[in-house]
């Protein structure tokens, strides 16, 4: 029975090595899959920030337009209403009265655009102060990517250097098995040494 104890303590000590082995191996590979996959969302979310920060200048840029836009319309009116008074003072000529009308439609049609306009700018302007938040939340992203990453590398550090420590401590927990059953089969031995009967002399 002791023999076959000390066999089980080695065996188990061989199978505890092996499957710790491949514990740690198998962490590895999950920590470095990890590794890439934070690493594709760190680029995404670069390339993201940088999209953003492109359409910010792009809402800018649009909402400017605008306004020039809006500006140059309502200066178009404004000539278009000093030319139509020009024409009423020569309101005498009949051939004016249809330029005239022509002028006051397109005088109104560009009222309409003005609304328009008017209506996108306010759009752009309130959607300005939500993209400005997206884009600083967007460009913090990377930093506390790269802390996760850093992370991961550190633990599948700590995973190489601690796999070395369980197998040590493993082999030593069963060298201190394989000393108890020694120690206990010496002891044995002795209790058995003298439970032996003592030989009658006196026959």
């Amino acid at each position: 029975m002791m023999w076959l104890a000390g066999v089980l303590i080695v065996g188990s000590v061989i199978a505890g090595w092996i499957a710790i082995g491949r514990l740690a191996s198998a962490t590895q590979r999950g920590l470095a899959r990890t590794e890439q996959s934070l690493s594709s969302a760190r680029n995404l979310a670069v390339d993201t920030a940088a999209s953003a920060t492109e359409l910010q200048r792009l809402v800018g840029v649009i909402g400017e337009g605008l306004g020039n836009t809006g500006n140059a319309l309502v200066a178009t009116r404004q000539v278009s209403r000093s030319v139509r008074g020009l024409l009423d003072v020569a309101s005498f000529i009949h051939s004016v009265d249809n330029l005239t009308s022509s002028l006051k439609a397109a005088e109104a049609t560009i009222a309409e655009v003005e609304i328009s306009l008017a209506e996108a700018s306010g759009s752009v302007t309130e959607t300005a102060p939500v993209l400005n938040k997206t884009i600083a939340a967007l460009q913090l992203i990377p930093d506390q990517l790269d802390q996760s990453i850093a992370a991961v590398k550190s633990s599948a550090a700590s995973v190489g250097r601690q796999v070395w420590l369980w197998r040590v401590a493993m082999a030593v927990g069963g060298a201190a098995l394989l000393v108890m059953l020694t120690l206990i089969g010496q002891l044995r031995a002795a209790v058995d040494g003298c439970a032996q009967p003592v030989p009658d002399i006196s026959a």
